[in-house]
Formats: structure tokens, C-alpha cells, sequence
């Protein structure tokens, strides 16, 4: 009983050791060196900055709100004006 109990950790002990044994690591393939002309194409184009791109993306959404302003108070004051017993017209 006792060896089959001392085989059965000594097999476990084994097998976590080979599981924990350092790996090797990956070859990852490198890029060949670009050509000359096609590595200094994007250097003649300046980047595309985060702070720009963010400025140009707020004006936009700040030009959306605006329209649904309009939108919102033009709608208001007909939907008001409906309500309104004194003026004629519409339904």
C-alpha cells in the first residue's frame, strides 16, 4: 500500500515538474529592411497627432448638439403653440 501511494506521488511529482519546466521561447519571424524609397514615403507626411484629431472630433460632435438644439426648441415652441386655445389653426 505504501509504495503504491509513495509511486502514485512520485509520478505526480514528475509530471509537475515537467509541467513547470521553462519553455522556449517563440521564433517570431523579423521583417525584411524596407527599401529606401518606401522608408522615407512616410516620413514626408507628418503624423497624425491625438490631440488634433480629438480637437476636430469635438468640433463635429459640438456642431451636431447645436443643430439638435434648434431642433429640440423649434419643436417646443410648435408643440407649445398647439396647446395654445387662443390661436387657430392646425388640428
Amino acid at each position: 500500500m505504501r509504495t503504491r501511494v509513495f509511486a502514485a506521488c512520485a509520478a505526480a511529482g514528475l509530471l509537475f515538474a515537467a509541467a513547470c519546466r521553462k519553455k522556449q521561447p517563440e521564433q517570431v519571424p523579423q521583417p525584411k529592411a524596407a527599401e529606401p524609397a518606401q522608408a522615407a514615403a512616410p516620413a514626408e507626411k507628418p503624423p497624425a497627432t491625438a490631440a488634433g484629431n480629438y480637437l476636430r472630433g469635438q468640433v463635429d460632435q459640438i456642431a451636431k448638439a447645436k443643430a439638435a438644439k434648434e431642433l429640440y426648441e423649434k419643436t417646443e415652441k410648435s408643440n407649445l403653440d398647439s396647446l395654445d386655445l387662443n390661436k387657430a389653426g392646425g388640428n
